[in-house]
């Protein structure tokens, strides 16, 4: 009888095709994925050193999973969860799920950068799923801002998730700024000196935050590395060389001047090896290499500041040069689109009982991924575009949660517009937080579409 049918809600089917998708990750992929990269971090946080310039913070976080269970499986368990958490709690943000969002996030649950790239154990993909989950925990705290109960729940929640994403990526506090912005226009009521109050104590908060968490993680008997002065010196030397390669008549005549021998090397050897595409190329001449760092480091800043404030149309045409790279790369297979397996140097590996691996398993996921390099799930102009047109149309509709939501989008566009000045190379992940705010917001936007006439849902 038809009275006595059972209907499946689509709430209930949303549920079940992210808990589905989960599991297939998690099957498909555990322990993980690791190179070179994820291997010296882990064995950063399981032994307590401090050896490589990367996020202190995410060493210690692969410290401390492994210190329950040796490895990464509980890791990238935990990082998933923490993103298909963030997705399945959007029902309760909006006044309806619509079976649109049932088929959507069956497709993007599927996509490479959900499927695969959740289980690649790089701080890219930490950052991307701690600023997501921080931004919808503030989603939930504008939806019942007048519970002062769990909205601190949720702010607290938030300010944590926001400070770990400042932390393991140097430009993550992007991702916190444009949540500053977003809670002040929220918590605002419409006196601008109450948003205010609100936008700079949260934006100061994350960074304050965030500073004491890598002051803690920071193991106490090992040396210090200054990540962001090194990550400096690398900009400004790849910028000073694609400028002499670029534009033969332009000179270094302050680096001349305070080392002419090793300049003249830089002279001689930098159109050799100077490639948009990556900055490593240029460790294949070590004698370029050697001198680029002879140089004292106020010549080599002194020079780079003549070339922008001097030569800005020079240093815009490098910068464009590495920044298409990264952003439209023109051969995706040169940037690490995938990457699946274990790999590393033995003498990192066998102190952790990590063996290298490339089974067929590793084989069919990339092979799985390839058949998306030529389309535009692997574009992320793409994504970009997605996230201003989703940004535009939620904050037309201004729900609470909705102009979280937009500043996600925001941040993804604005996450991927920093690495015009600080592009070094083209891998993939470096903007796979752009791509994947944009299918979140894909998924947000598909439980109850934004058409401007509907009106704005709002829950106490």
């Amino acid at each position: 009888m038809t009275g006595l049918r059972r209907q499946i809600r689509p709430s209930a089917a949303y549920w079940a095709v992210l808990a589905a998708g989960l599991v297939v990750l998690l099957v498909e992929n555990l322990p993980g994925h690791l190179s070179n990269d994820s291997v010296a971090q882990l064995y950063e946080g399981h032994f307590h050193l401090r050896e490589t310039w990367g996020p202190a913070l995410y060493a210690w976080l692969l410290g401390l999973f492994d210190a329950v269970v040796p490895g990464t499986a509980l890791y990238v368990t935990a990082s998933s969860l923490l993103l298909f958490a963030s997705l399945a709690s959007f029902v309760p943000l909006r006044s309806r799920t619509s079976w649109l969002a049932v088929g959507v996030a069956a497709l993007v649950v599927f996509t490479p950068q959900v499927l695969i790239y959740q289980a690649i154990v790089w701080k890219d993909v930490a950052f991307a799923n701690t600023a997501i989950a921080g931004l919808v925990c503030l989603a939930h705290a504008a939806r019942i801002w007048s519970n002062l109960g769990r909205r601190l729940l949720f702010l607290i929640s938030a300010l944590l998730l926001l400070a770990v994403a400042s932390q393991v990526r140097q430009n993550g506090i992007i991702a916190g700024l444009a949540a500053a912005l977003a809670l002040g226009w929220v918590a605002s009521a419409g006196a601008w000196w109450r948003g205010l109050i609100w936008g700079i104590g949260s934006a100061l908060a994350v960074a304050i935050a965030g500073q004491a968490m890598t002051t803690l993680s920071m193991p106490s008997h090992s040396p210090h590395q200054p990540g962001v002065q090194t990550g400096l010196g690398i900009v400004q030397n790849y910028d000073l060389m694609g400028a002499i390669t670029l534009d033969p008549s332009y000179q270094l005549l302050i680096m001349r001047a305070a080392d002419p021998a090793d300049t003249a090397i830089i002279e001689a050897r930098a159109a050799a090896d100077y490639s948009g595409r990556r900055v490593d190329f240029i460790d294949r001449d070590k004698a370029l290499a050697d001198a680029e760092w002879n140089v004292p480091t106020k010549a080599t800043s002194k020079q780079w500041a003549d070339l922008i404030l001097k030569h800005p149309t020079l240093y815009l045409r490098v910068r464009w040069e590495d920044f298409r790279w990264v952003f439209a790369p023109p051969v995706l297979d040169w940037c690490l689109p995938i990457y699946v397996g274990v790999d590393a140097p033995a003498e990192k590996m066998v102190p952790l009982n990590i063996e290298h691996r490339y089974t067929q398993s590793d084989i069919r996921l990339s092979n799985y991924a390839t058949w998306f390099f030529d389309t535009p799930i692997y574009a992320h102009g793409f994504y970009a575009a997605i996230s201003m047109i989703l940004a535009g149309l939620l904050l037309w509709r201004r729900s609470p949660a909705d102009i979280m939501l937009a500043a996600l989008q925001l941040a993804g566009v604005g996450f991927a517009a920093s690495f015009f000045i600080i592009s070094i190379a083209c891998d993939y992940r470096y903007l796979y937080f752009t791509d994947l705010a944009a299918l979140v917001g894909v998924i947000y936007a598909a439980l109850d579409p934004p058409m401007p006439w509907r009106k704005a849902f709002v829950s106490a």
